[in-house]
C-alpha cells in the first residue's frame, strides 16, 4: 500500500536544493485554506509557512562556498609567509623596487663595462668581477625607462638567478641602493591588474611601507627564457 503523505510535510524548492520543512501536524491542522498536498485551497485565509533559509545553487553556491571555504584563507595566509622576509630595496628614477636579499651576493659601485656586441639595449655588457665574467643589464632600460646617466650613487647588485641548467649571476645597473628592509607577510598584496597588454609576472608583491609602496621583484622571471640563454653564453 502506498504511504500516505502527512498534511505536515510542506516542500520548498529554489534553484537545485529541495528541502521537507516538517511543520508538525499541530500546527497545520487548524490553519484556515491549507489541505493536503494536491488539494485545491479554500477560504481567504493565506498559510504563510516559517521563514527558511535561501537555497543556493549554481555558480552562486560555488562562490559562496568558496568565499567562506577555509583552505582559500590558509592558502592566501601561506602565500603571505612565503613573501615575508628581508629584501634589499632600491630606486629606479622616483620608483622603490625591493629584491630578497637571499638572491642578493654583493653590492658594487660603477666600473668598467665591456660592451659586447649585437646584444640588446639593455645589456650593457660583461665586468670581470674578481677573474669572473659577468654579464650586466640596465634595469632601467629592460623595464622601459628612459635612460639615465650614471652617477656616484649608481650601483651594480649582483644576483643569483635561474640558468640554463646551473645558476647564474649577473649584475644589475640600479640609480641607488636605498636599504634593507624586513617585510611582514601582512602588509605585501597582490599584484593588481593592470590588463593583458602589461607583462607583471617579474612582479612578487607591493608592499606597504612607511606610507609608500615598493615593488617586490621576482628576480628569476625579470628576464625571458631565451635572454637568461643568451646572458649564460656570454659568461
Amino acid at each position: 500500500m502506498k504511504k500516505k503523505k502527512s498534511s505536515a510535510d510542506v516542500y520548498a524548492r529554489s534553484g537545485e536544493d529541495c528541502r521537507i520543512l516538517s511543520l508538525g501536524s499541530h500546527r497545520m491542522r487548524n490553519q484556515p485554506g491549507v489541505r493536503r498536498a494536491g488539494a485545491v485551497v479554500r477560504g481567504t485565509a493565506t498559510y504563510r509557512p516559517p521563514a527558511k533559509k535561501e537555497c543556493i545553487s549554481g555558480e552562486n553556491r560555488k562562490g559562496f562556498l568558496m568565499k567562506d571555504q577555509p583552505g582559500e584563507v590558509n592558502r592566501t595566509a601561506s602565500l603571505g609567509l612565503e613573501r615575508e622576509g628581508k629584501y634589499l630595496t632600491f630606486s629606479l628614477g622616483d620608483e622603490e623596487y625591493g629584491i630578497g636579499i637571499l638572491k642578493v651576493k654583493e653590492i658594487i659601485g660603477m666600473m668598467r663595462i665591456t660592451p659586447v656586441p649585437q646584444t640588446p639595449d639593455f645589456v650593457k655588457g660583461v665586468i670581470n668581477l674578481r677573474g669572473k665574467v659577468i654579464p650586466v643589464i640596465d634595469l632601467r632600460l629592460r623595464f622601459g625607462m628612459s635612460e639615465k646617466g650614471y652617477t656616484e650613487r649608481t650601483c651594480i647588485i649582483v644576483v643569483e638567478i635561474d640558468g640554463s641548467g646551473a645558476k647564474l649571476h649577473i649584475g644589475v645597473v640600479v640609480d641607488s641602493v636605498s636599504e634593507v628592509l624586513n617585510i611582514k607577510g601582512a602588509d605585501i598584496e597582490d599584484t593588481p591588474s593592470f590588463g593583458t597588454a602589461l607583462e607583471t609576472a617579474y612582479i612578487l608583491g607591493m608592499a606597504k611601507t612607511g606610507g609608500g609602496v615598493k615593488i617586490l621583484l621576482e628576480i628569476d622571471r625579470v628576464l625571458s627564457n631565451n635572454e637568461i640563454s643568451f646572458l649564460d653564453k656570454v659568461a
